[in-house]
């Protein structure tokens, strides 16, 4: 059972360290790139940083 809740506790992790990545990434576009925000933006911000998390993760270094 503790187990499970670590894998769990694990998932949630790297949803909120794409969330955070994601929310940098869309600041950097829509403060210094001078981009118009939008919630499209923000979902390719946060899918952007999700694939850096997976590429990241699954490195072969």
């Amino acid at each position: 059972m503790s187990q499970l809740l670590a894998e769990i506790g694990l998932r949630l992790a790297k949803i909120a360290v794409a969330a955070v990545l994601g929310l940098i990434v869309y600041l950097v576009l829509t403060g210094l790139m001078g981009a118009t925000g939008s919630p499209e933006l923000a979902l390719l911000a946060w899918l952007s940083a999700a694939a850096a998390l997976l590429l990241v993760e699954s490195s072969p270094i």
